[in-house]
């Protein structure tokens, strides 16, 4: 009797096995498309006061990336404000196109930001929240928002400490200016290659050089003169 439960499981052992897995991979195959913010930090502080005057207009890019499998047609990503957003859409900034194109796994989604006359005292919030759609359901739970600030007032780059005080020192306004406008960076809140550090620093220590020269010491906000250490 044993042994013919024995030959018995040994039939039917395989076609369970099967069975399982032809369920297992029919729920993969079943299962929803998910997408997630990719861009880490999944946030930004844009400020229009590192560029000339005549820049009215630029871009963020945030990065996505699916979860499932790719398509052979394009699919589109749900992009919804948080209701705690003070940015204006349509007005302080618009959402590009955002479509995961066909045969990828990612997608790249530029966020067009304006110059307004009120971001010249103020500071504004746009959270972007990741939604459900046709196409895709949201990924990761920590990973659906992307949150950025706008504004046209100077203000020290968050990474000021981590990056640029090794090269610049001390954070001062009239510093931050006079390096924005002999090294004609306008983007600070990124952190460069190194060789593009030392090139920076070198460039701000030969103008601040001719600077001292011709007119005498830069005198910060705070009565000290600038240097680059």
């Amino acid at each position: 009797m044993k042994k013919i439960l024995k030959n018995c499981l040994m039939v039917l052992l395989p076609a369970l096995v099967m069975a399982a897995c032809g369920k297992t991979d029919e729920l993969l195959y079943n299962q929803a498309d998910m997408i997630y913010v990719e861009s880490l930090p999944d946030s930004t502080d844009y400020t229009f006061a590192t560029s000339p005057e005549s820049v009215v207009s630029d871009s963020i890019v945030v990065n996505f990336r699916i979860i499932g499998k790719v398509s052979d047609k394009d699919r589109s990503i749900s992009l919804v404000p948080a209701p705690n957003s003070t940015g204006k859409e349509g007005y302080h900034y618009k959402i590009g196109k955002a479509v995961v194109k066909a045969n990828s796994f990612t997608a790249k989604v530029p966020v067009y930001v304006y110059r307004r006359p009120g971001l010249k005292d103020s500071t504004l919030t746009v959270t972007l929240r990741v939604t459900e759609n046709q196409d895709f359901k949201p990924g990761y739970a920590t990973r659906l928002r992307y949150k950025f600030t706008l504004t046209d007032i100077l203000a020290k780059p968050t990474n000021w400490e981590s990056t640029w005080a090794p090269y610049f020192g001390s954070y001062s306004a009239v510093k931050f200016r006079f390096l924005i406008a002999v090294t004609g960076k306008t983007t600070w809140n990124s952190g460069p290659l190194p060789q593009d550090s030392r090139y920076l620093s070198q460039k701000a220590r030969n103008a601040l050089l001719e600077y001292n020269q011709q007119y005498g010491a830069l005198i910060d906000e705070f009565g000290q003169e600038v240097f680059f250490p």
